[in-house]
């Protein structure tokens, strides 16, 4: 055998076997290549799909955050409308509380308190027979707050508003300060002396 049957032969063979090769690649590669495309698109569309499930997922923790902080808020409410409701229930088995307001509010006035009652409207009084027409509102818990500069000047107040000869029995509830006391019998003590020597004049 000469070369070139032997080459003859050798391409005869390669042919052989290179013919059903490339039918074969022919139905395979393509399938291959269409696989690998789909991988691709698989892996792309799983990535997104991942990105769309950590979105989800902060969405949920974000209302699930928001659901917990109403329902504290909720709880909250809820015992501050039970707190309300039995401040309301107390409030409504008290007797009623009447406050007159002597005086005025200003600058450097200060607030006392005075327990006032009216003797007629007691209840010793309608229990010994006394049948004087009294407003019903003597009858209840009645308190003046009385603005003044000085303890001596809301004594005054109240006695000009209630005064004794018609029957209001007043007591003070507001002590006044040491400081006011002191203040008060400073002021005195100079009015008296002012007094002394204008006499002695």
């Amino acid at each position: 055998m000469t070369n070139t049957t032997l080459l003859l032969v050798a391409i005869a063979i390669i042919m052989v076997v290179a013919v059903p090769m490339v039918v074969i690649l022919k139905d395979f590669l393509p399938r291959a290549i269409e696989r690998s495309s789909n991988i691709q698109h698989l892996e792309n569309r799983i990535y997104v799909l991942h990105s769309e499930v950590h979105d989800l997922q902060d969405r949920v923790g974000n209302l699930v955050a928001n659901r917990n902080r109403q329902s504290a808020e909720q709880h909250r409410l809820e015992g501050d409308i039970r707190k309300i409701e039995k401040a309301i229930v107390d409030l409504a088995t008290q007797p009623p509380l009447f406050v007159h307001e002597v005086g005025e509010p200003q600058a450097g006035a200060s607030r006392f308190t005075v327990n006032l009652t009216l003797e007629r409207a007691s209840s010793a009084a309608r229990s010994s027979g006394e049948r004087a027409p009294v407003n019903p509102i003597w009858r209840g818990t009645n308190v003046a707050e009385v603005w003044a500069s000085t303890y001596e000047e809301a004594k005054q107040l109240v006695e000009v508003a209630f005064p004794f000869k018609l029957g209001f029995t007043k007591a003070f509830i507001t002590k006044p300060s040491k400081a006011e006391r002191l203040a008060e019998e400073a002021r005195k003590a100079v009015a008296e002396k002012a007094a002394s020597e204008e006499t002695a004049a």
